[in-house]
């Protein structure tokens, strides 16, 4: 992720690019990969969420709650979720498809 708003998925084998995930509408502030499903999470300044489906190489979801950048993304080490932040608030998700949690 960066500031053109996109994720890019590499190999590290081949040190190609695989996909560019698009839809986000400012900078990418935070990655998150998801190892029970091939997935990445990602958060922007767009105040948006996104889940990646890496299977498919496009977005799973978009998660609007926030009204503020989402600056970072956590992984639940044991739960099958995981938080966002923002600079007013956290919330709560769960894996794989952002089902909102508190």
């Amino acid at each position: 992720g960066g500031r053109d708003s996109v994720v890019r998925v590499w190999d590290v084998r081949t040190a190609k690019s695989i996909f560019v995930l698009t839809g986000h509408q400012n900078t990418v502030s935070s990655l998150v990969t998801q190892s029970a499903e091939p997935q990445v999470i990602s958060g922007s300044m767009d105040a948006t969420v996104r889940l990646w489906d890496l299977a498919a190489g496009k977005s799973r979801a978009t998660l609007t709650n926030h009204k503020k950048a989402v600056r970072a993304l956590a992984l639940h080490p044991t739960e099958y979720s995981f938080a966002s932040g923002s600079a007013d608030n956290i919330k709560k998700w769960r894996c794989p498809d952002g089902e909102f949690m508190q």
